[in-house]
């Protein structure tokens, strides 16, 4: 007789698993089968749809987090935009005891959380920094200060830390800030020849003339001509990153740092 009951108990295949879909019930939300069974009971704020590799990003009461199939927490993503963070070259960043560390899509840990701040990927390499406090401006947040270098998707330090700041790397190099001055780095962290954008050059009453080039889509060439007479509110920013400039001096203009 116990036999028979456990006969008309109803089965949950490996087949149907692999196609929950999430469902409201009450303003929270689940995950059901296709076939309507419910798998996981409607606990969550947010319920994304589960990806190929058999995670979801939910929100429950802690805020956003990665679970299973079984609805258990695989791991809590760093929270970007509002949202889990991007995944950039197959891995997210996460944090954990106010360290960054990098998970792949199905949610398991490939790099330990030991970096103060960590950038996503991108050509095969992250920023990384130690010693960044994290500051918060209004609803938004950044981080100021500290030693930065650079990591593979082993989490293996491939270029030291000892920048000031540094950004992600685009066509084979990086802008990064290092005593003071903003360069360019290759993927072995070897400083590359300075470029320039323009000319600048200040005029006698100290107005700083900025003759710049940009290459638009397709080739296209633009020039411009700017002005920044003494006063003016940018004019200090200017004068910082040309390095300074003397009246009647013209010196080349240096790109200017990604934001």
């Amino acid at each position: 007789m116990l036999i028979g009951i456990a006969l008309l108990l109803p089965v949950i295949t490996v087949a149907q698993l692999t196609h929950l879909r999430p469902f409201e019930k009450d303003g929270r939300w689940g995950y059901k089968t296709l076939e309507g069974k419910v798998v996981i009971e409607p606990r969550f704020a947010v319920a994304e749809a589960f990806s190929p590799e058999g995670i979801a990003a939910v929100v429950d009461e802690e805020g956003w987090a990665y679970i299973n199939r079984s609805g258990r927490i695989v791991i809590r993503p760093f929270v970007f935009d509002n949202g889990p963070d991007y995944f950039a070259e197959g891995l997210a960043r996460f944090t954990a005891d106010g360290k960054f560390g990098f998970f792949d899509k199905g949610g398991r840990v490939v790099i330990q959380s030991r970096f103060s701040f960590a950038k996503s990927f991108s050509e095969g390499r992250a920023a990384v920094c130690d010693g960044c406090p994290d500051i918060a401006e209004g609803e938004h947040r950044r981080v100021q200060g500290g030693r930065w270098g650079f990591i593979n998707r082993a989490g293996d330090l491939m270029i030291p830390l000892q920048f000031e700041e540094a950004g992600s790397f685009q066509k084979g190099r990086a802008r990064v800030k290092l005593g003071g001055h903003w360069k360019y780095i290759d993927q072995k962290g070897a400083v590359m020849p300075e470029e320039s954008i323009g000319v600048a050059r200040m005029e006698a009453d100290g107005t700083i003339i900025l003759q710049l080039r940009a290459e638009g889509a397709g080739g296209s060439i633009g020039d411009a001509l700017m002005r920044y007479p003494v006063g003016h509110p940018q004019y200090r920013e200017i004068l910082q990153h040309l390095g300074g400039l003397e009246k009647g001096q013209s010196k080349p203009v240096p790109p200017w740092p990604e934001k």
